[in-house]
This record gives structure tokens, sequence and C-alpha cells, in this order.
């Protein structure tokens, strides 16, 4: 069973606007809200960003999948003869791609419903339920059920993802295969789905508005249970997701409370800023050692900002997926590598192995000792890195460095002591070699 769990939903819409919109909302516990009104209207984009290939190549080979998903679906369309209709099909499309990029030993559950929502221009949505409790771990972050199952290796009774889609609409494409090519003016549904997915396993953040509760400001951290309290500065609120670990403005971790008060006006100008970038180490280096911008248009709009890598950044490139808008017979079967590299920074393993490079996997290797640690850290060198001179530092969640010096190996090993001042806490520490180009963050727990 799980333990201290954060019984919410992070919901997720998929709406028009100029273009197709996906986003998010944070709701109460046990409530899943799927509405949204919005025009039928939309810009063609006819980008098309092909399965990588080793992924293609165990679909195609039935391979065993990296992980089992087990989907129960509700009021899809038989087909012809009997069996699953188009709609499942490409449903199971987007479930089974995923399959094979990420890797866990456990079963990820996905409800997903067919129905009429009653709105004709509503696309539907997903949603995740979050919890705490990773073992020996002392911070506030808040895990996704399919990756809170991951890393604790336990299962949950129910479904770790809700997903909802709209019925009524005319104008979906559903891909039967990954070769499939919207037509003008269709939707395809399978990038769709691929994208509410994604932000069930974990790609979206807390950032949101207030609105008139205390005048507007921006807001990330919640109470045990996901939800804003009536108290401006509420003890309890202090929870967040791995995503918002990861953002930053201006090398400022937006969880500084020094810099961005929660809740306050300068959280959301820093929301609205179009500054706000992911330092994820892996995602950094997938994208060429640039720090991935984020969306953040000068409007807040709830559940689109925050949440996504930027449109105008990344729109047309094999980092589509999760940008906020997909155009008609705009075709997106992969996550691309930024993606992936974030998702692995938050601690889901891939199907193709990490995207560390060769050398990268020198200082991946390292191993650190004792994790959670009390006063001292032993760094344990491989052989062909050993002579290296280091530079060692750590930073805590809100972005503060809390130690930083050089170091040698000594009969190849790095012991980093005096470590007892600092708090019980999640910290990032991060090891870069001053001789070459090599540099890795890993997470260490101070009890």
């Amino acid at each position: 069973m799980k333990k201290n769990a954060f019984i919410t939903y992070l919901t997720c819409f998929v709406f028009f606007s100029s273009l197709i919109s996906y986003s998010q909302t944070l709701e109460s516990p046990g409530t899943i809200k799927l509405s949204c009104e919005m025009p039928d209207t939309g810009n063609p984009n006819d980008t098309f960003i092909a399965l990588r290939e080793a992924a293609k190549e165990r679909l195609e080979n039935r391979s065993t999948p990296c992980t089992n998903f087990v989907v129960n679906y509700t009021g899809f369309p038989s087909g012809i003869p009997a069996g699953p209709g188009t709609e499942q099909i490409a449903f199971q499309l987007a479930v089974d791609i995923w399959a094979t990029l990420i890797e866990s030993d456990q079963t990820i559950y996905i409800d997903a419903n067919w129905v009429d929502t009653g709105n004709p221009n509503n696309l539907g949505g997903a949603a995740a339920s979050y919890f705490a409790g990773i073992p020996g771990s002392t911070d506030n972050i808040v895990y996704p059920a399919a990756l809170f199952e991951k890393l604790t290796n336990t299962t949950n009774s129910g479904d770790d993802i809700f997903c909802q889609f709209n019925s009524s609409r005319t104008d979906w494409f559903f891909p039967q295969d990954i070769n499939g090519d919207a037509p003008p003016g269709m939707f395809n549904f399978t990038a769709v789905v691929l994208h509410e997915i994604g932000h069930g396993l974990g790609m979206a953040g807390f950032g949101r508005t207030r609105g008139t509760i205390f005048g507007t400001g921006g807001y990330i951290r919640r109470d045990a249970n996901g939800n804003t309290t009536l108290l401006e500065n509420d003890p309890l609120a202090i929870h967040t997701s791995p995503w918002d670990t990861f953002i930053e403005s201006s090398g400022t971790s937006i969880l500084d409370e020094g810099t961005f008060p929660d809740p306050s006006t300068t959280m959301l100008n820093a929301f609205t800023s179009g500054n706000l970038n992911s330092n994820s180490p892996i995602a950094v280096a997938q994208n060429g050692g640039t720090l991935p911008r984020t969306y953040a248009p000068n409007n807040f709009v709830a559940g689109t900002s925050y949440s996504h890598w930027d449109e105008g950044t990344f729109n047309g490139t094999e980092t589509a997926l999760m940008t906020p808008f997909l155009g008609p017979g705009e075709d997106v079967y992969d996550p691309g590598n930024v993606t992936l590299g974030f998702m692995e920074d938050m601690g889901w393993s891939l199907c193709q192995g990490s995207l560390l490079s060769t050398e990268d996997f020198a200082l991946d290797s390292i191993k650190i000792s004792p994790n959670p640690f009390t006063d001292t850290l032993t760094l344990d060198l491989t052989s062909n890195i050993v002579n290296q001179e280091f530079g060692i530092s750590i930073v805590d969640i809100n972005g503060r460095v809390v130690f930083n010096q050089a170091a040698n190996a000594i009969s190849g090993e790095i012991t980093i002591s005096n470590l007892s001042n600092l708090k019980n806490a999640l910290y990032f520490l991060t090891i870069e070699s001053k001789t070459s180009d090599l540099s890795i963050t890993k997470k260490i727990i101070k009890n």
C-alpha cells in the first residue's frame, strides 16, 4: 500500500484556441473536471515527427514492452467485425509507444473513457494522482502515481492515469499505425493521447495564479491534500512537483522564496516573463547545452502556462510533443530527447538506456555513499577518470549553493566532510571535471 498519499489530481485539458492547446489544472481531492469552452479553429501544421528507430523496431518486432500498461476502455466503439474500433486502436498505439520508451517494473494502469462531454468543442484530457513518501527522502516533492510506484517498487490499488476524450467531435484522425498522416483540418488523436499520458507520467508543474485570493499572484506550493487554502502563508503549503524543482528564471530556482515569494505577484511575473527555463541536466545536454525554454506567455493562461516546453522555440522540432499547441494536420509520434532527458532526471529509466553519452557514463557510474548521509559523502570514481580534477558543488532545492570546492581523488575516492550543518532535505550534488567537459548532477539526501 502507498503511504503519505497526496490525494489529488493534476488534470489536463485539451482545447482549441488559435491552435489546439493542451493544459492542466490542479483540482481538489477526488475530483475530475474536464470542461473547457473553445472555438473550433486552428492553424495548419504539416509537421511529421516520426517515432525513433529503436522504439519503432520494438513495435514492429512485437518485442516485450519495457513497461506493462493496462488500459480499461470504457465507451470506445467496437470494430467491424467485433473487436477494437479505430478509436481504441489509435489510443492503444499511444500507449504502446510509451511502453517502448520508459522502463518500470510496475504496471501502469490507465482509465480511458470515450464519452460525449456535453461540449462539442471539448477534446478531453487526462489526470494523475500524486503521492509523497519516497523512502529515505525528507524533501517535499510529490510524484505522479506511476513514477512513485517505479521509485518505491510498490503497487497502487487505483488507476495511475485517468483519460477522457470527446466522442462528439467529427474532426479526429485515428492513426492505425505510426505512419498515419493526418489530413488537413484533422487532429491526430494518437498525438493528443501521447501528450496527455506524458503529463500523467510527470511532465507537469504546480504553478498557478490565485486570482482574487489574496490579490492576483502566482503560487506553486500546496498543502498536504494538494489544495490552495484560505491562509495566505499556510505552513502546510510546502509540496511541489518534480517539474517545479528544475524550473528557473535567470539562474534562480523558481522555488527560491527569497526571490520568488510563494504566493506573490513576483512569482506571477516570473510565470509571465517569457524567461523560464528548465535546468534538468540531461534535458539541457540533449538541448545542446542550452537550458530548454518553457512556456511563459505574457498573459497567464491557467493550465497552459508554466507546464510545457516553449511553443515558439520547439514547434516543428522533435521536442514538439510537450509544447502547449498542436495544429490540425500535425503528426507527432515521438516525445524527443529533451523530454525523455527530463523524464530521466525525474527518475524514469529509459528503454533505450540512458541518454548520457559514453563519457558521461563514467560520471554516472560514480558511487556515492552513504546516501542518505549525515556528515560525510564518499565518491568512488571509475579508473578512467580517477586522475582528473573535479569541482564539487551541492545545491539545495531552492537553488542556493550550500557547498562548493575543488577536489582530487585519493586512492580512487573523493571524500566530502563537514556536512552536518546542512538541514535534513533533498540536495543536488554536481560533479564537474576541471580537465574535460564531463559533468553530472545527482540527487542526495541529508538525514
